[in-house]
């Protein structure tokens, strides 16, 4: 039994390493050399998951086909797969609150923080990283520290897409096309897991 489970979480984290070194390379390419309007990019990893699925069923990738269609049914149907589409739809949202505040960020509280971060010296990526440390939060609730900053996460607030916007400023737009990038990604994850848990599943049992 632990052999089986050592077993199916190396392949997991095979399946993983092999969907991140190819899904977030080419999205990122594709985003920053062919289209910024994030539907453009919608349908690559669908694209590729069916390419790897044929291939994989006409035995041209070997054992790393059979380890990638077998994880991925694991990974749609059964508890895990009720956890993905939850721990996805999660993700979605934070992503989408992101992209929101980066696209429109409340101008007077922004310039607000922009000025407090500036008279701490505060101007960039880099000055911020070393900063951090010396900055604390003194306006409402400031006794409960990380619980004020996971609702400032969490919850759609003035504040929170401020923070976004300038943050993304920092990095000269990185982050909004990593948020980008990873927000149509999940988009596509969840379809595919719908997809392999309901339909997929339907099809074969169907079969006589």
């Amino acid at each position: 039994m632990k052999l089986k489970t050592k077993q199916d979480a190396k392949e997991k984290m095979l399946t993983a390493a092999l969907f991140t070194g190819l899904f977030l390379p080419t999205r990122l390419f594709f985003y920053t050399y062919v289209s910024q309007v994030w539907i453009g990019s919608f349908g690559l990893i669908t694209g590729i998951m069916i390419t790897l699925m044929i291939l994989a069923r006409k035995n041209k990738l070997g054992k790393v086909g059979v380890i990638v269609n077998r994880q991925m049914m694991s990974f749609s149907k059964g508890k895990f797969g009720k956890l993905a589409m939850i721990q996805t739809i999660f993700f979605i949202y934070i992503f989408s609150l992101a992209i929101y505040g980066i696209e429109n960020p409340p101008i007077e509280m922004k310039e607000q923080i922009i000025g407090t971060l500036a008279a701490e010296g505060i101007d960039d990526l880099e000055s911020s990283l070393a900063g951090s440390e010396n900055l604390v939060w003194t306006g409402p609730a400031a006794v409960l520290g990380p619980l004020f900053a996971l609702i400032v996460i969490l919850v759609p607030n003035s504040l929170g897409f401020s923070m976004y916007s300038i943050i993304n400023d920092f990095t000269d737009g990185w982050m909004l096309q990593f948020v980008t990038v990873f927000m149509v990604e999940h988009l596509e994850i969840l379809g595919l897991v719908i997809y392999f848990r309901y339909f997929y599943k339907h099809k074969e049992e169907v079969k006589p």
